[in-house]
């Protein structure tokens, strides 16, 4: 499983982390790489295409689409992010997943950080934070290590306030 990765900063009288998920190719590098399986794909279904096999045109251009559709999804995740902000008594869990801005807030004393395994094995654990039985599961782009890293470091940085 490939994981996102977390970048936090500590300011005067708090903590700020934003998880985002793993992208290695920009959006201008996936559009290249598009166009570039398109040329070849269409090439090679042309030069077919021009020995009398004109069936393998059509499914030259349903994996083109087919392509493309998967990438637009990639670059739509890539602007989903997950920003947790100590700042004073306030813990403040925004998250945007497809668009969809969510906002969640907790007193900082009461807030807790769960991270509590998968039921099995195929299962990722989950990292809870919350109080009073209402928690929020972040973190789903990291690694199940990076989970229990962050959930030590943000139980610190709520313990230390």
């Amino acid at each position: 499983m490939s994981g996102g990765g977390v970048t936090d900063s500590v300011f005067e009288d708090g903590f700020k982390a934003i998880i985002r998920p793993n992208c290695s190719m920009s959006p201008r590098g996936l559009v290249t790489f598009v166009i570039c399986l398109t040329v070849v794909s269409l090439s090679i279904a042309l030069s077919f295409l021009s020995l009398g096999l004109w069936m393998v045109l059509p499914f030259a251009g349903l994996e083109t689409i087919i392509v493309a559709v998967a990438i637009a999804a990639s670059v739509r995740r890539a602007s989903d992010y997950e920003m947790l902000i100590v700042d004073g008594d306030e813990v403040t869990i925004t998250q945007n997943r497809g668009g969809r801005t969510r906002t969640s807030k907790f007193q900082r004393y009461w807030t807790q950080v769960r991270h509590e395994p998968g039921a099995t094995r195929l299962q990722p654990d989950r990292l809870l934070i919350g109080s009073h039985g209402r928690f929020v599961a972040i973190g789903a782009d990291l690694t199940e290590a990076d989970k229990k890293r962050f959930a030590a470091r943000i139980s610190t940085v709520l313990r230390v306030g």
